[in-house]
């Protein structure tokens, strides 16, 4: 296969997202903040929550993309870009003057050297100009950092304040360190709809997320390689190793895949096969953190073991849940 055509297979795979069960539950929760806001005419805002890895941000670009793209239109006080979703990551040192000239410079307006009234005199107009109708903040968890213990009361008052002036929903994601903001009851209430993104679950079942996404994927994946052969994503043979490796982090479970159809499409050959060896491959070069089977190759342990690795990792997981550890609430 050319070096074209393996490239142009590859980005487009890597550009598919499927939507199992709880990903598509999650995306209408944002759906219905927009929605009720409109209706209600006061912000009904959405909360994502999840692990690193299990999906948010990916989610948050596809629902930003569905309002879509920016463009220019022509008023009476001359041309405007018209930003319908802006999506930011929530900076750090995380400040109001930060989300301020985050904010600014997306919209085409940066004034770093104004001060933080300034900055909020210029961003309320500035966002009806641009026709903002949703925001959206990534990596909020970085308010509970302990380098923004001193700024993490005025930034939430300040997020209600923007909500209040704008009538713009706001959308929040971050880890699940991030329910700790729900204890500030002004900044909870209004944010009625929440959705967590957890990693994937294994069974058997042909009905689990882990299955449908493996499945939805693999149907992508021949359509685009036109590959030969019998190997599926979702074969027990695969699908089994493949959680091991990631415990379900559906990042890691993408990036194997990746590296697995690359080394598979970059065979000489005219009809591409994917075959398990070139699951090990891929494992073999990839850093996995994650891995249930510690330092060996998870496409190399029996299927059986592989079983136990997962059970021992669900009734850990379960331990944990039955005697959970604190967490200090940020103050």
């Amino acid at each position: 296969m050319n070096t074209t055509l393996r490239n142009n297979i590859l980005k487009e795979f890597s550009q598919q997202t499927i939507f199992f069960p709880n990903f598509r539950f999650a995306y209408s929760q944002l759906q219905k903040s927009v929605e009720t806001t409109s209706l209600r005419e006061t912000p009904s805002c959405a909360f994502l929550i999840g692990r690193s890895g299990s999906g948010k941000s990916r989610l948050c670009e596809l629902f930003r993309d569905s309002f879509g793209p920016v463009s220019e239109a022509l008023e009476d006080d001359g041309i405007h870009k018209i930003i319908p979703a802006l999506y930011c990551l929530v900076p750090a040192p995380v400040t109001i003057k930060g989300f301020c000239l985050t904010l600014l410079k997306q919209l085409g307006q940066y004034s770093p050297h104004s001060n933080v009234h300034e900055l909020n005199n210029l961003l309320i107009p500035r966002l009806k100009t641009c026709k903002v109708r949703v925001l959206i903040f990534d990596e909020i968890q970085r308010l509970l950092r302990p380098d923004a213990e001193k700024t993490r009361d005025g930034t939430l008052d300040w997020l209600v304040a923007l909500l209040t002036l704008s009538h713009i929903p706001i959308i929040l994601s971050g880890t699940e360190k991030c329910s700790d903001l729900f204890n500030d009851a002004p900044f909870a209430r209004r944010f009625c709809y929440v959705a967590n993104l957890e990693y994937f679950k294994y069974n058997d079942s042909n009905t689990s997320d882990f299955h449908l996404t493996l499945q939805g994927l693999d149907k992508e994946l021949y359509r685009l390689a036109n590959f030969s052969g019998e190997e599926h994503l979702h074969d027990v043979s695969i699908k089994l190793p493949l959680y091991v490796a990631s415990t379900g982090n559906l990042e890691y479970v993408r990036q194997i895949i990746y590296e697995a159809v690359s080394i598979c499409l970059g065979r000489e050959t005219s009809t591409p096969t994917l075959r398990r060896a070139d699951f090990v491959d891929a494992c073999r070069s990839l850093l996995l953190p994650l891995n249930l089977a510690k330092s060996a190759n998870p496409f190399t342990v029996p299927l059986s073991k592989s079983l136990s690795l997962i059970e021992k990792y669900e009734d850990e997981k379960a331990y944990l849940r039955s005697h959970p550890v604190p967490r200090r609430k940020p103050t």
